[in-house]
């Protein structure tokens, strides 16, 4: 047994195990405690960051539009249109896949069907914010015609075997 330092059981007793646990708990409420301070402050620096970004756009970003180049007048982007970085790739993944969907319903009209669609977006950074935003992208679609089965009749009748 080991007496208390403290001195508030005034000739008690206190076992190495009690010690082992309060010293256990004491180091455990000053970790906590650090890790709220850090958290804290993680926070505070993350909400600063984020209302630059986020809250305020930067000249540059502000600026920036997005216009479509392509011949299709039946997707979005027909007039310049600002949208913000942090919705830019959604903004444009979904204006790609407009694309999509445009050439598979052409290709149904022409009696053709798709053998390939890929979208591709490129990203880019903003020089004075850093904010990264999808700067544009790209639709590739390959289609090809149906190939038509021809019953000439004579399908199946002709068999070759050997014995």
């Amino acid at each position: 047994m080991i007496e208390k330092v403290d001195g508030s059981n005034k000739g008690g007793a206190t076992s190495v195990m009690e010690l082992w646990e309060k010293a256990i708990n004491e180091s455990k409420y000053k970790n906590e405690e650090r890790q709220g301070i850090m958290d804290r402050g993680q926070r505070a620096a993350k909400s600063e960051t984020e209302n630059k970004i986020e809250n305020h756009e930067c000249k540059t970003c502000a600026a920036r539009r997005y216009k479509d180049q392509s011949n299709d007048p039946s997707v979005s982007f027909q007039t310049p249109t600002h949208v913000p970085a942090s919705q830019s790739t959604s903004a444009v993944a979904g204006h790609e896949m407009e694309h999509v969907r445009n050439e598979d319903a052409k290709a149904r009209r022409e009696d053709r069907e798709v053998i390939h669609s890929s979208v591709s977006i490129q990203y880019a950074v903003c020089p004075e914010c850093g904010a990264r935003y999808a700067a544009g992208g790209e639709t590739r679609t390959v289609t090809r015609s149906k190939e038509k089965e021809q019953d000439d009749g004579t399908s199946g009748n002709l068999v070759d075997s050997r014995a």
